[in-house]
Formats: C-alpha cells, sequence, structure tokens
C-alpha cells in the first residue's frame, strides 16, 4: 500500500511539475523587434530579414512575419530620410537600382497580425566594391593570418595540427617552423622589423608572453616581460622591440622597451583597442566618439614621445570597429565593422572619406605598400575559405 501511495505521489508531482513548465515561445509568437543586414555577393546587395521574440529567458528567438517592410535613405541617416523601398515576404531581398559608388542606410518594419513593428536598428552599406585580382590560397579552415607589407610570408596557425606555418604567397612554398606539442603552443601575433621576425603569444607559468622568430636564423627567442605586469592586450611597435600593453591589476597604458627591458607609464587612461602608426612614432586608437552616442567610434593618434598631448583625430565610425592597420603612407585604413549587421572589411580613405566595403572576411592584412589579402568565404560555406589579394583602388 505506501508502495502504491508513493508510486501515485511521484504521478501527481510529475503531471503537476509538467504542467506548471515555463515554456519558450513558438516560432509563430508576436514580433517584438525586426533586424536586417546587407552582403555583398559579386556586386550585388543582399538583404536578410529576420524577426524576433524574446523568451522568458530573455534571449532573441526568431518567429515568422507575414510581410516586411525595406525602407532606404542614400546618403543620409536617420529614420527621417528614409523611404519605402519595397514590401515583401521574403526573408531574403536583392536590393535593385542602387546607385554606384553611394552610401546607403536601411531599416525594416515588420506586419503580422494587422500589427507594424517600429524600425529595426538602421545599418549602412556601400555600393563602392573592390575585386580581387588573385586568389593566394584556398584552405578547408577559417583561419587567422598575418602578414607585412616587406615580406612574402603569410603567418598562420594550423588549426588541426597546431602548427606554425610560413606561406610563401609569391612562390606558395610552405614551411612548418613549429610543431604542437603538450608544453607549448601559440598563436601568431604579427610580422615585424620589416618583414624578418615573427612574434608569436603562447603561456609562460599561466601568464600571457611572447616568443620571437627569426626568419634568418630560424630560431626561437623568449621576449623578456616586464617585470610584475599581468598582459592583458598588447600591440608591438614596427621594428617588434617595443611594446605598448594594459594590465590586469592597473589602470592606464605602458609602453615597454624589450631591449632595455624599461617600462613606463604612458597613459592613464586604460586604452582597450589600439595599434602603433606605421612610423612607429604614434599609436592610433580606437573609442568611442563624446557626443553620446553609444555606437559610434572614432580613430585618433597619439605622439609616443608625450601621453600628455591631446590626440589627433582621424575620422569618426557610425559603428564599433575592429582590427585596424593603416596602409603604408597612412592615407588608407582596413578595418573590421559589423554597421552592416554582417562580418565585412572597410577600406577607409581619410584623404575624401571614401569607402569600399568587402563581405563575409574573417581577417586580413597588408602584402606590399598598395596590396593586401583577405580571408573570405565566397561561398556561404564555412568549410571552404580562400585567401585573395586585392590592390588599394
Amino acid at each position: 500500500m505506501q508502495k502504491l501511495t508513493l508510486i501515485l505521489i511521484c504521478f501527481i508531482v510529475f503531471i503537476t511539475t509538467g504542467c506548471q513548465e515555463k515554456k519558450e515561445p513558438s516560432p509563430v509568437g508576436e514580433i517584438s523587434s525586426m533586424s536586417v543586414s546587407a552582403r555583398k555577393v559579386d556586386g550585388t546587395v543582399i538583404l536578410n530579414i529576420t524577426a524576433l521574440t524574446f523568451g522568458e529567458s530573455g534571449m532573441p528567438i526568431p518567429v515568422t512575419f507575414e510581410q516586411a517592410e525595406v525602407w532606404v535613405s542614400e546618403g543620409a541617416a536617420g529614420y527621417s530620410n528614409m523611404k519605402l523601398a519595397n514590401t515583401t515576404t521574403a526573408t531574403t531581398v536583392k536590393l535593385e537600382a542602387l546607385k554606384a559608388d553611394k552610401t546607403y542606410y536601411v531599416a525594416v518594419k515588420g506586419i503580422k497580425n494587422g500589427v507594424k513593428t517600429e524600425f529595426s536598428k538602421a545599418i549602412m552599406f556601400t555600393t563602392s566594391s573592390l575585386k580581387p585580382t588573385e586568389t593566394l590560397l584556398e584552405l578547408q579552415n577559417n583561419w587567422f593570418m598575418s602578414s607585412s607589407a616587406d615580406s612574402s610570408y603569410l603567418a598562420y596557425v594550423d588549426a588541426n595540427t597546431g602548427e606554425v606555418i610560413l606561406q610563401n604567397w609569391r612562390d606558395k612554398t610552405k614551411q612548418v617552423i613549429f610543431k604542437n606539442s603538450a608544453s607549448k603552443s601559440y598563436q601568431v601575433k604579427g610580422i615585424y622589423s620589416q618583414g624578418t621576425l615573427l612574434v608569436l603569444e603562447t603561456t609562460r607559468n599561466r601568464e600571457r608572453a611572447y616568443d620571437y622568430y627569426d626568419f634568418y636564423t630560424k630560431k626561437f627567442t623568449e621576449i623578456p616581460m616586464p617585470d610584475g605586469a599581468r598582459v592583458w592586450n598588447c600591440a608591438f611597435s614596427p621594428d617588434g622591440f617595443k611594446m605598448a600593453y594594459t594590465d590586469y591589476n592597473k589602470a592606464g597604458l605602458y609602453i615597454y622597451d624589450v631591449v632595455l627591458k624599461q617600462s613606463r607609464l604612458y597613459s592613464e587612461e586604460t586604452f582597450s583597442e589600439y595599434d602603433w602608426a606605421v612610423d612607429g612614432k604614434y599609436i592610433n586608437q580606437i573609442r568611442n566618439v563624446t557626443n553620446g552616442s553609444l555606437d559610434a567610434r572614432e580613430i585618433v593618434k597619439w605622439d609616443v614621445a608625450n601621453g600628455k598631448q591631446a590626440p589627433v583625430r582621424l575620422f569618426e565610425w557610425p559603428d564599433a570597429i575592429q582590427w585596424m592597420s593603416f596602409s603604408h603612407d597612412e592615407q588608407f585604413v582596413l578595418f573590421s565593422s559589423y554597421v552592416s549587421n554582417n562580418a565585412d572589411l572597410w577600406i577607409y580613405e581619410l584623404k575624401t572619406g571614401k569607402t569600399w566595403q568587402i563581405s563575409d572576411v574573417s581577417n586580413f592584412g597588408w602584402l606590399s605598400e598598395t596590396e593586401f589579402f583577405v580571408n573570405a568565404n565566397k561561398t556561404g560555406n564555412e568549410t571552404t575559405w580562400k585567401t585573395y589579394k586585392y590592390k588599394l583602388p
């Protein structure tokens, strides 16, 4: 009898728990917000439209929409400038009748059960584009590569084996300079000293550390780290012998001389995204703009010799910027931005403010004073990535 009573209680608890279980909304739920992204595919702009709702967990969940309105503005940000360009039931739309070499802003509204949503976040794209001049490599995975305008080598780590590889993009020869082991592994930091010195990131004593690999001697050398420092992020100078870094335990930006083994506080401001200028005399920083915008960024340059001098503003951008890299003459800058809600490389000319957009790019770098590479997925198949060479416009 007791056994039967226990089974009955368990059954009632099971039924009660099941009835009270909170489930996420189904894909037929109401629309909470809309989202749109723009990809450049062979010169054509493709929009992907998504309707979202939010479940009990607060995470966005895709839902269906009956119609979507596509609103477009040429050259001017702001919803008041937008005009209705298309009403569609499709989630993928090809934009037609776009003008050449123009910047556009796009937002969408969703319609479901007679209810129209507010505008989605406006995104930006440009019809200015570049075509690759050559395919350098084809790899089966998305690789992070580093390059130098003074060297014909691409450096990367094989994601499957952990091997550090130098690939000559001119003659296609390849050499493995390090094989992964249980005691050490590497990530590529960059190529410096006019293309003769590779800096590799590793771990020593559970802390971030770096090693040199000399292209001529083919030897590895440990880089002595600043005394007492816990390096958070860092950028090496063009010659590879100075390191601007932030510390986990201290505020500010520090500059460390690897040869002299001396570190100094450069700025009391803690930089988050920055790199050295090509001549090594300035540090370029990505920072939030001061006009209150949550999304906009600006790039400024600081004089390495005088950290108290106000920085020079180079340009402003309407969204977050990552991984900037300036050309040798500092007239062009390459950077990654999701301003179109897509993984894009942007090329910005400082003199004119003109931009070019290349979609589906994982990383990039300079091959010469006027040429650069991109790792891009042009097929939508993430197991097929190619390394393309481009030339500045």
